[in-house]
């Protein structure tokens, strides 16, 4: 899971990459990690914006792995494109913080609040639903895997994704929010 992690716009393009007490590298379509977890996290999180996206890069289509560094390339150069030391725009655990971002097109731009500066999906999915209630029934992260037939790390993204649409920080807050609701 992708954390503690800043991007910047360089002058040429280009998008730099300084994760936490690491040195800084240029994101390329060589990263498929951040590619690979970042897609996943706009498509679920941010639909809206994924669909403008895919519209837009739609003619590389064909080309999955471009396809998708293009969508990533563009949502990182227009909500997390300013170096900023206090927050980082990935934070812990795989939480996005969308900046507002300088651009020339401010006012202007068709994608305004839409690609930039995206609304979050609020609505858990079916799943994230199921993780929660187990959450909430003491089953523990391996637990719930095991009882849904999905992976550990599945598990960790249904709750960082619940986390970020419900804007909690701690597991603890999901399961009180749902072991009153339900």
């Amino acid at each position: 899971m992708l954390e503690n992690i800043e991007f910047y716009n360089g002058p040429d393009g280009s998008i730099n990459v300084k994760p936490f007490n690491r040195p800084v590298f240029e994101y390329t379509i060589e990263c498929k990690k951040i590619t690979d977890e970042m897609i996943i996290v706009i498509r679920d999180l941010y639909p809206i914006a994924f669909s403008a996206l895919a519209e837009l890069y739609s003619q590389s289509e064909r080309n999955k792995g471009y396809f998708e560094y293009k969508i990533v390339h563009r949502f990182i150069r227009c909500n997390f494109g300013e170096y900023d030391a206090l927050t980082y725009d990935i934070g812990n655990p795989g939480r996005f913080n969308i900046e507002d971002i300088r651009c020339p097109l401010r006012g202007e731009c068709k994608h305004e609040g839409v690609i930039c500066k995206p609304r979050l999906q609020t609505k858990l999915t079916e799943r994230e639903q199921e993780v929660a209630e187990l959450l909430c029934s003491g089953l523990t992260r391996h637990e719930i895997a095991e009882e849904l037939s999905i992976s550990f790390y599945t598990v960790l993204r249904h709750i960082a994704n619940i986390k970020t649409r419900l804007h909690f920080k701690h597991t603890n807050q999901i399961i009180a929010f749902f072991c009153k609701s339900l």
